[in-house]
Formats: C-alpha cells, structure tokens, sequence
C-alpha cells in the first residue's frame, strides 16, 4: 500500500502547483514581464505597470477578501480554502493587471464548491454580491480552468491536523485542555495564515500542519516527532533516520516563518480594510445583522 507521501507526490498539486521559492518567483516576474508586453501593444501613451511584488501583494489582498466573502456565504472551511487556492494558483501564471481580481474571485467560490461537491445555487450566490449575476460568476469559469491547468484537487492540512490532534489525545490523556488549545489555533492559522502566504506551493499538508502546531505548542511537535537517538556509526539506519529528522524539522520551521508574517488576527483588519464583524459573529455564529460584502 502506497504511503501518504507517495499518494500525495501523485496528485497534481505536487506535479503542477508545487515549486521551489526561487522557480515561483522566476514565475510571477515573466507573468508580470508577459502582462507589460501585452498591454503596451494595446495602450498609447504606455501607462505606470505594477510590479511583480505589488501584484502578489494585490493577490493576497484579493485572498483576504475571498475568505471574508466565502464566511459571509457560510461556505464550509474546505469549500473556502480550495476557492483560495483556485485563485492564487490562477494569478501565477496570470496578471491582475490583465484579469479583474474582483469577478474571479467570486468564479473561484462558486467553482470552489463545484469541485467540493457542495451544492449552492448559482442565483442564490449572485445574490450575495451587489451588482452581480449568475451569468457574471459562470463568464470566468473556463478561463478559471485553463488558468488552474484544469488541476481541480487541492491537498489540505485540516484531516492530517485532526490526525495528529487524534494521535495526541491518546498519548497525553491527561492534558486534555492543552490539546485543545492547541487545536483550535491551529485550526485558524490553517483557516487563514495558510492560505494567504505562499506555503501550498511549497510544503506537504503535513508539513503545514506541523508548522501550524510549531506555532501554537512546540513542546507537541517534539512528541509527533521525536528525536532520534544519537547514532554511534554514520551508515547505521538511526543516522538516516536522524538526517531525515532534522530535513523534515528544517522545512517545518522555514513553513512556520511564512506563516507567522500572517497571523490570523489580520483578517479582521487587512491593509485597513475592516470585517465587519468580529470573528465570534462569523459563521457558525448567530448574527442577524449581516450585510452583503462590498465586492
């Protein structure tokens, strides 16, 4: 029986949507370089371009935005984050200066529940939105496709996190409250920090998880993954096993580092952007006085 490693280097989230930090960059600027080209053929005079920081910037800012509007839906955690990924992954290889983030974003949730298999109405969507129609939502769903590389399964961190809560609920039977802390915050570095930074492309849903628990509780990650004993021969299996220790400990700690420059208290207030609400009042929360996003 294959491995979860070896299952995960099969799908396509590895084969296409996986890169090292250098190789997504080189990305984004000829993405940036194409969109410049393009645009000054068209337009005279040639107007001021974005650059490619300001455009991942913009892309992030638009990520913000999709969970918050994704929360107003009460759209399940897994419907919003496979949305959020659909988005980031079409604004590498296209620019927002060629494509509005503001009507793909909206494409992105509607096809993020598609792919999901979670029903939602397409008219009952547009009327969350002001000024949108189905017809406006359904307009970028091919070009959502293409830009996506028709790759429509997204490898998520919240069933290894619960894997892992599982397996620490068994060994610490008597720091249950500990576990628990831990838990739920970690559930919301996942549920934002991890979708608004760059990790997805770069680390395992294991990885992330990890770095997510890193985060909240270091002392549990030294249980999930102990240290090896001290090998006494270099060739012998505990020194491949502690080398394996300390790559897998390195990419945990580099994953968290990104993490940690976006805490999830940011979503309340992004780029002075306020949320209307409070966290408590978001989904899975009662609130009656919820007004439509202002997308």
């Amino acid at each position: 029986m294959a491995t979860e490693d070896e299952r995960y280097r099969q799908s396509s989230q590895f084969r296409l949507w996986s890169f090292a930090p250098a190789n997504l960059q080189d990305l984004r600027e000829k993405t940036n370089s194409l969109a410049k080209q393009q645009i000054t053929a068209r337009l005279t005079p040639t107007p001021e371009f974005l650059t490619t920081d300001e455009e991942a910037r913009l892309v992030k800012f638009f990520t913000v935005e999709l969970i918050r509007a994704a929360q107003f839906c009460e759209l399940p955690t897994e419907i919003r984050s496979t949305a959020a990924m659909f988005l980031r992954r079409f604004y590498i290889t296209n620019s927002v200066m060629t494509y509005p983030p503001t009507e793909l974003l909206k494409t992105s949730l509607f096809f993020g529940c598609k792919a999901e298999g979670f029903y939602m109405r397409l008219g009952k969507l547009a009327e969350k939105f002001p000024n949108t129609t189905s017809e406006q939502i359904l307009a970028g769903e091919f070009l959502l496709c293409q830009g996506i590389r028709f790759a429509f399964d997204v490898r998520h961190p919240f069933r290894a996190l619960e894997g892992a809560i599982l397996e620490l609920r068994r060994r610490l039977p008597d720091e249950e409250a500990r576990v628990n802390k831990a838990h739920a915050r970690a559930r919301e570095i996942l549920k934002f920090s991890a979708l608004v930074t760059d990790v997805y492309f770069h680390f395992t849903p294991s990885q992330i998880m990890m770095a997510a628990l890193l985060m909240v509780d270091s002392g549990l990650v030294d249980i999930l993954l102990p240290k090896p004993e001290t090998p006494h021969d270099d060739n012998s299996p505990v020194a491949a096993n502690t080398d394996m220790h300390e790559k897998i400990l390195t990419a945990v700690e580099d994953c968290r580092a990104m993490l940690e420059d976006e805490p999830p208290e940011r979503m309340t207030e992004y780029w002075g952007t306020v949320w209307p609400f409070p966290l408590s009042a978001l989904p899975n929360h009662e609130n009656t006085n919820s007004s439509s996003p202002k997308l």
